[in-house]
């Protein structure tokens, strides 16, 4: 059953004019149930503002949350919307769904806070979704969509809908042109690789003279693309007709035993430990990786071309190159072979093995004095090398966002993706995947995909694509990469992926348990 959905899309108040927001969120509330939407979303914090330094200390929440209850009721449709309110002595940065009765349903509270959110709000802990005539739907809000870990409980706790009231920042010379990168590749890897649809309000304009908000409001389907948004800089209501039921590719298996880190007190991480520690005489910070992409026929031709790509880029500088996989042949086999096209070279190479003896694929790391490390398929622990602290992920672990997640937490900075996908469509999405996989974990990924068009990229901690290959060419392609940018985790002041984490609520991601629908299995990744 399709359920049509209005993102309401308001323009930013501060918070002396909090009356004038609710009064317009009350209007535009009656121009999407005019519309004919059954659900509408509000954007955060729409009241009172999102900044609260300054606040009118006798402002109440109350009246503003009444007047939603009841405007929910009036109309008959589920209404969400971002709201400050006040819980256990704190002030919380809240999301409540109501339903068509004006019953509060659902109210989750931003856990990932951002920049000054600390000064005045508490974060939350709980991830909750509630039974609607499309199914269960989950909320998180604005910053938690950059933590894999939320929008993954929503999804094994059934959510076929993730509602996302944000206040998405940006700066620039046109606000016709504003964009952030939760709007530009993240959100659409958290649909993607929960297989569930994610609708965004955000705000436009310009609050307390200094938060620029850039639009945008989207609804993205199970696939990871958007099918429909708004502009950056206009007040405006978007109206999709979503089917929660329509997921078009099959999940990726989950391995929950082996994520045991997720739920690692922080200062028992790796991650945490490299914050202090120096970096390892070992590497260098600075590093010029390199990945390599050709086609190949058997052992001896792959041999041939990658010593020829190996003398080149060392000859070039390359601190670490990546071969392209994923070979069938030894680990020992392939390092005897190659290391001495690297001798004499400040230089290491990665090569992907399908060894005939064991089960899975292995990760083989190799200078020009031969094997340095090898790391099988399923190993989310690093190896310390004269590159850096490198792990790899093979076709969907990295997929799911566990692997990588855990890699970073126990030290990784430089994530090797083997994988391979069959269409443009496929391309597409694995490219925010990537960039998503990066961003969120401040770490470099470097992705070795294989398929008719062959394609390699490299992606620093920033999310932005550093060197990507042609499609289909033999090339290599360079980006330098510092490892102390590996090794902070700070996004924005007050924000830091590591020192921010709710471990304790992350639990649930290192149980056994499904996801608790079937998605149909068209599509590929």
């Amino acid at each position: 059953m399709n359920l049509k959905l209005a993102c309401v899309q308001m323009r930013a108040r501060s918070a002396e004019h909090r009356d004038e927001a609710l009064r317009s969120a009350l209007r535009m509330i009656d121009a999407a149930a005019d519309g004919g939407a059954r659900m509408a979303l509000l954007p955060e914090t729409f009241y009172p503002s999102y900044y609260l330094g300054g606040i009118d200390p006798a402002w109440s929440w109350r009246e503003a949350f009444s007047a939603l209850s009841e405007k929910a009721a009036e109309r008959r449709i589920f209404l969400a919307a971002g709201i400050v309110l006040e819980d256990g002595g704190s002030l919380r940065n809240a999301a409540v769904l109501w339903g068509p009765d004006g019953k509060e349903c659902l109210r989750t509270y931003k856990s990932n806070l951002w920049h000054f959110d600390e000064r005045y709000v508490e974060p939350g802990l709980s991830f909750d979704v509630a039974e609607t005539p499309w199914g269960p739907v989950g909320m998180m809000i604005c910053a938690d969509g950059r933590i894999p870990e939320i929008a993954r409980i929503l999804a094994l706790k059934g959510a076929r809908l993730i509602l996302d009231p944000t206040n998405l920042v940006a700066s620039g010379r046109d606000p016709s042109r504003l964009s952030s990168p939760q709007l530009e590749y993240m959100l659409c890897a958290r649909a993607a690789e929960n297989g569930l649809w994610i609708a965004v309000a955000n705000k436009v304009g310009l609050e307390a003279e200094s938060v620029l908000n850039c639009g945008g409001s989207c609804v993205i389907d199970a696939f990871g693309e958007k099918v429909a948004s708004l502009c950056p800089d206009r007040e405006d209501i978007l109206f999709v007709d979503v089917d929660p039921d329509a997921a078009p590719h099959a999940l990726p298996a989950r391995t929950p035993e082996k994520y045991g880190a997720l739920a690692k007190k922080t200062e028992e991480t790796g991650a945490f430990k490299n914050l202090s520690a120096p970096l390892s005489p070992l590497a260098e910070d600075e590093l010029f990786l390199g990945v390599a992409q050709f086609s190949f026929e058997g052992t001896a031709d792959y041999v041939k071309r990658a010593a020829r790509v190996l003398t080149r880029s060392a000859d070039q500088g390359a601190s670490l190159l990546c071969l392209p996989g994923t070979l069938s042949c030894s680990g020992s086999e392939i390092a005897a072979s190659l290391s001495s096209s690297l001798a004499g070279e400040k230089c290491m190479a990665a090569c992907a093995v399908s060894e005939p003896a064991s089960a899975g694929r292995r990760l083989v790391l190799f200078d020009g004095g031969g094997a340095v490390a090898s790391l099988p398929e399923g190993a989310y622990t690093p190896v310390e090398t004269s590159a850096g602290k490198i792990g790899v992920v093979f076709g969907d672990e990295g997929w799911n966002p566990e692997p990588v997640r855990c890699l970073m937490l126990e030290g990784a900075e430089i994530v090797l993706w083997y994988g391979a996908f069959e269409d443009e469509r496929g391309r597409s999405i694995i490219e925010k995947i990537a960039r998503t996989r990066a961003s969120e974990n401040r770490v470099c990924i470097v992705a070795a995909f294989s398929g008719p068009t062959r394609e390699s990229f490299i992606v620093p901690p920033s999310g932005a694509v550093a060197a990507s290959a042609l499609p289909g060419e033999s090339q290599t392609v360079f980006a330098l990469l510092r490892r102390s940018d590996c090794r902070w985790k700070t996004v924005t002041p007050g924000t830091d992926i590591v020192l921010g984490r709710r471990p304790e609520a992350y639990l649930p991601l290192t149980e056994a348990r499904p996801f608790r629908r079937r998605c149909s299995t068209s599509g590929t990744h």
